[in-house]
């Protein structure tokens, strides 16, 4: 076996010195891997498949990677060369040290001079630290951390500034024991933390967090940051209070609904929750600031004598049309509209219990569902309101036979359109009013299976959301979907002839 001085020729007396024949970790090639899209250096211990760490690399960018990683990768060798007798533990904390204060400073392609003039002061008071403090043996380590903070200083938009942060407070505040009993050194302390918003925040967290949220919550996201940053404004988060965050409630409250202001509330969280475990807030203030009065649903729902009416009105169009099945889903299943539209024919499916299920779920190019505890199977229950399964499952056939996957004819807006603007009010006539929707028919089954003592868990088996209160409070859970189809049989079976206002 080939000995480390062999492998790695050096020059200096201590690493000459120092190195043994045989070192007491032996370290195998690093390798590279790809997760949504970041590079990432995985190092390992020769001959063992538990002994092995690794770093994101933080940049979907090749070029940048493979120059990070081989900056990386020198750091780890010098030190082993320096250490023979590191351990595996020793080796791996020393290469996530190092990732930690590398890899949060930018590549060369995105020094401060890219992020305009805004960062000029950062950068001359950087380069007079550096200038300020003397080459001398015993300052060496000084010297080393500034430029470490003038390597830091070059922040890129996916990366973290904690190390800049902390090294320049280490610098301001914190001095070595060695420092202080130099009277020859006086250090300019004029480098300070920039201010910390949320709209600084927003960005680091987006950059990290943003492709693991899809297209529309993406979208939504990104309105509720802006909303939150206009109304933070300057604020430094890193010494927020409880105060400021009741107080930005109390501004979001003007002209707003208690649902809406929640939800930016929780927009709110996710990033200083994502902040603190990042290390960017030692603490956020953000528990309990949700608020708990009136957040009943402005939303609709339709009598049961009105859900007898749609149901009428889709029977009396011909069975070719999907807009007679698109209602009639809506009204026995309680799906949401996008999740009816997206529909397959491979989505229709009987079971071998001889239940028929609609299968709710994204796979397929542009399906989506609201969140993971949205994909279900909902069993279509024949006769009720008048649905006839039979003339639907003709319709599923005929689009299998025309070579049509999807079963609807028009687009997810067209049939908003449709069943809110024209079907709906058509189909209501006098008892129409404003606010009854396609959704309504979501709350109107919701409110029917609460009415009738239906337990939470089989109410959200059917409705696909995340909380089983929200089910009943607004409009998969393991339960057998044979079950649901008995449940909803009884429940459905006679309720034509319901004539009593619910929800």
């Amino acid at each position: 076996m080939m000995t480390s001085a062999k492998l790695y020729p050096v020059t200096s007396a201590v690493t000459n010195s120092a190195v043994p024949f045989r070192p007491t970790t032996r370290l195998a090639k690093p390798y590279h891997y790809r997760r949504n899209g970041i590079y990432y250096l995985r190092l390992r211990e020769t001959g063992s498949s538990t002994q092995a760490t690794s770093v994101s690399l933080k940049t979907s960018d090749r070029k940048a990677a493979m120059d990070a990683s081989r900056r990386l990768a020198e750091t780890i060798r010098s030190f082993h060369l320096d250490h023979p007798e590191a351990t595996w533990k020793e080796l791996r904390e020393h290469l996530l040290w190092v990732a930690e204060g590398l890899l949060s400073c930018s590549h060369d392609v995105h020094s401060l001079r890219d992020w305009g003039d805004l960062y000029e002061d950062v950068r001359t008071n950087l380069t007079e630290i550096a200038a300020t403090m003397s080459l001398n043996v015993d300052q060496h380590e000084h010297v080393t951390k500034a430029r470490d903070v003038m390597a830091a200083a070059q922040v890129r938009l996916q990366g973290d500034s904690v190390p800049l942060v902390k090294i320049i407070r280490d610098l301001e505040g914190n001095p070595e024991p060695k420092l202080k009993q130099m009277n020859d050194v006086s250090l300019s302390l004029s480098v300070k933390a920039p201010v910390l918003t949320f709209e600084a925040l927003s960005v680091l967290y987006m950059a990290d967090r943003a492709q693991d949220q899809k297209a529309s919550t993406l979208k939504e996201t990104k309105v509720c940051h802006g909303t939150l940053s206009a109304s933070l404004g300057e604020l430094d988060l890193r010494n927020h209070s409880r105060e400021d965050l009741v107080a930005l409630r109390d501004r979001l409250s003007e002209g707003r609904m208690p649902s809406t202001i929640n939800k930016l509330i929780v927009k709110l969280s996710a990033v200083l929750a994502w902040a603190v475990e990042n290390g960017h807030l030692t603490k956020a203030y953000d528990k309990k600031l949700k608020l708990t009065k009136g957040l009943e649903s402005t939303r609709k729902a339709f009598s049961q004598v009105q859900v007898t009416k749609v149901m009428e009105y889709a029977s009396n169009l011909p069975e070719t049309l999907w807009k007679r099945w698109l209602l009639s889903l809506g009204v026995i299943t309680g799906g949401r509209l996008n999740e009816i539209s997206q529909l397959t024919t491979s989505d229709i499916q009987t079971l071998e219990s001889g239940v028929t299920v609609i299968h709710i779920n994204e796979v397929g190019e542009g399906k989506s569902i609201k969140n993971k505890r949205s994909e279900r199977l909902v069993p279509l229950t024949d006769g009720a309101y008048g649905f006839d399964l039979a003339a639907f499952l003709r319709y599923v056939e005929a689009c299998k036979i025309s070579g049509s996957e999807a079963l609807a004819q028009i687009g997810y807006k067209t049939a908003g359109w449709w069943a809110n603007q024209q079907a709906i009010p058509e189909a209501l006539g006098d008892t129409f009013t404003k606010g009854l929707t396609f959704h309504s028919l979501r709350h109107s089954l919701a409110s029917l299976m609460q009415a009738k003592g239906v337990p939470t868990t089989h109410a959200q088996a059917v409705m696909g959301h995340a909380s089983g209160t929200i089910t009943f409070d607004t409009y998969g859970s393991g339960v057998p979907v044979e079950v649901i189809a008995e449940m909803l049989r009884g429940l459905l079976g006679g309720s034509s002839h319901m004539e009593v206002s619910i929800g």
